[in-house]
């Protein structure tokens, strides 16, 4: 099995927001080929194109509402099954997408 990274997270939002924001965020990674699919509810899943650090990625983000919020789990794949090194290509991918679904922080200056 080739190289992988694997994270997960929870986010205080709901469930379709998180999906539609993890869609935003697939569709403006760098190296994006072909379309983001919708494998199966709350599945979303994407590949990328092979460059001089790697021969692919396939990225696959698992979307279930909780009680306290929504968890996510973004998995990264080499898209070749025997590459067994990805020179941190994957954990990259990972924490990109993490990145973009965290909410955005509240500064200490507004009150509600």
């Amino acid at each position: 099995m080739g190289a992988s990274y694997e994270e997960t997270m929870t986010v205080p939002i709901a469930a379709p927001d998180v999906g539609q924001r993890a869609f935003e965020v697939l569709r403006n990674l760098q190296g994006a080929a072909g379309s983001i699919a919708t494998t199966q509810p709350g599945v979303l899943s994407a590949s990328f194109k092979a460059t001089w650090r790697s021969w692919g990625e396939k990225i696959t983000v698992h979307i279930d509402q909780a009680s306290d919020g929504t968890v996510v789990r973004i998995r990264s794949a080499c898209a070749f099954p025997l590459q067994v090194f990805d020179w941190g290509v994957n954990r990259g991918n990972v924490q990109r997408i993490r990145a973009g679904l965290e909410p955005p922080a509240r500064s200490e200056g507004s009150r509600s």
